[in-house]
């Protein structure tokens, strides 16, 4: 039978890993967190690139337009296939 000596000098020595001093576990939805972070960042610019040259087409044809290149309904029928897209 364990004495009370004994059972002090176990909980002593294994206190720390009672009460948090064990692995700290907001690690791990700490880690996920800032990778969905990153990930979404990363996708995010990616997307924008797109978007950006979505952007450049239009003003390019906005600018054959305007110098005369192209007339309004040809202007118009690209304009909405880059809608489209």
């Amino acid at each position: 039978m364990l004495t009370t000596t004994m059972l002090t000098t176990t909980a002593l020595a294994t206190a720390p890993y009672w009460h948090g001093g064990g692995f700290p576990f907001f690690v791990f939805p700490a880690f996920f967190f800032f990778a969905f972070l990153v990930v979404f960042l990363v996708f995010g610019v990616l997307r924008r690139g797109s978007w950006r040259a979505r952007s450049d087409a239009r003003s390019v044809l906005a600018d054959r337009f305007a110098r005369g290149d192209i007339d309004a309904d040809e202007y118009r029928a690209r304009l909405s296939e880059l809608s489209r897209k």
